[in-house]
């Protein structure tokens, strides 16, 4: 019984640090440019950012990206504006914004590349 739950500990463990997140320093660099261009579009079957977030400070159904970059920067203690962005990302409901539910599509990570994750992160930080 003991080694049993020994072993269950370790598949624990095991399987904790399998799925953790990577950061934003294991991302490419990012290009601004089509960061935009994907801002606008689907890809693989995930809806454009722009179906529910603009970047002129109106609100649809997420917030606006108007000034991210000042905002991202102070939103979590410890936290860049580069890894705040690249955790809403990949992990939408770690940090949701206040007065917004969680609705955020949340395969972005399965269904970006990490080059598209960049590029797009590079291009919220540019507004």
């Amino acid at each position: 019984m003991r080694l049993w739950v020994i072993l269950a500990g370790l598949l624990l463990l095991v399987v904790g640090c399998a799925t953790s997140q990577a950061s934003a320093d294991d991302l490419p660099v990012g290009d601004a440019s089509r960061g935009a261009a994907l801002f606008k579009q689907s890809v693989n079957g995930a809806p454009e950012c722009s179906s529910c977030h603009t970047t002129d400070g109106s609100t649809l159904i997420g917030p606006s990206f108007k000034g991210l970059s000042s905002t991202a920067a102070t939103r979590i203690s410890g936290l860049s504006a580069r890894d705040y962005v690249y955790q809403s990302i990949t992990n939408p409901p770690a940090y949701v914004v206040s007065g917004f539910s969680n609705l955020m599509y949340n395969q972005y990570a399965q269904r970006l590349t990490p080059q598209q994750i960049a590029d797009l992160i590079a291009y919220l930080l540019s507004l």
